[in-house]
Formats: C-alpha cells, structure tokens, sequence
C-alpha cells in the first residue's frame, strides 16, 4: 500500500545527500524536509499541504562497487499522524473481530444461537471503508506523489550526468 523505488547513481552518498538537502533548503522548489544520517524525509510545505500529503522517506546507501555508487531507496507514506490513527483503528477492529467471533464461538459449543457473528458486520464494513478512503487519499495525494518522485530524482539525475532518465511512477 505505500508505494517505493529504488535507484543507483554513480555518486558518492555523501554528494547525493548533500543534493538532496540542498534541494530542501532551496526556496525555488516547492518541498521541504529533515535529515538525520543517510536518512532524508521529503514533504510538501505546510502552505500547500492537506490530509492526504504525502511524506517521501529517503535512504541513501553507498554500494561495494569499485566506482562511487549510491543505492536510493524512496518510500511514501502520508503523514505519520494520519497512519497511526489509520493503524490505530485497524488493531482495534482487529481485537473486536476476534472478541466477537470467540463469543460466538463459545454460544455454538453451547448450543445457543451465535449472535454475536453479527457483530462482524459492521466491523468488515468500517474496515472496508477505511481501505477505500485510503484508496481515495492516494488518487487526491498523486500529483504531490510526483511532484516529490520527480524533483528527488531529476535533482540525482542531473548531477550525475543522465540526461533522460527512463523511471517508472511509483
């Protein structure tokens, strides 16, 4: 559900770290971040972001090849307030589904009429909504999914010296 790439670039890590912050403290683009080690976090300014922004976690490996080589590895994900609350909700219909369904279990090895088998309606119902409005969410957040995807790696890609990167959306 949280769409990733991978990429290479014949860059030492440290330049490639040094790009991407570089692109964060840049007023002219449109995205802002935090770094700690190898580790990059992209976001959308506050002015433009919503609910369903997305976050692009970055890492940055240094490959075992002879020439410098950085590995990056791209992750969105919304915000993380929004998946722990979507989380959050996912374990406790998960808790509530099994409370449920061993209460009916326990009514039909005593013979009684298994009722409580209703209980997982709703509960199959709110998850399934959730799903969807996630769903949702990623379709409202795309254009800043690329917006992100696309500024991270044409930012690699140019100082690396590729002048058409082929790359798939993610």
């Amino acid at each position: 559900m949280r769409p990733k790439f991978n990429f290479d670039f014949p860059i030492a890590q440290d330049q490639a770290l040094e790009l991407l912050v570089g692109v964060m403290d840049n007023d002219d683009h449109p995205i802002e971040g935090r770094s700690a080690g190898n580790h990059l976090m992209l976001v959308i300014p506050i002015k433009d972001r919503h609910f369903w922004s997305p976050w692009l976690n970055i890492e940055a490996r240094e490959n075992d090849l002879p020439d410098p080589n950085t590995h990056i590895q791209g992750r969105f994900s919304p915000n993380p307030s929004v998946w722990t609350a979507f989380m959050l909700v996912y374990s406790s219909l998960a808790v509530l589904a099994f409370l449920a369904a061993m209460f009916a279990a326990s009514q039909l090895i005593m013979g009684n009429p298994p009722w409580a088998f209703y209980f997982l309606i709703p509960i199959i119902l709110i998850a399934a909504a959730m799903y969807w409005a996630s769903l949702i969410g990623q379709k409202i957040a795309h254009e800043q999914m690329q917006l992100l995807y696309r500024v991270t790696l044409e930012t690699l890609a140019h100082s690396s010296g590729i002048e058409t990167l082929t790359h798939p959306e993610p």
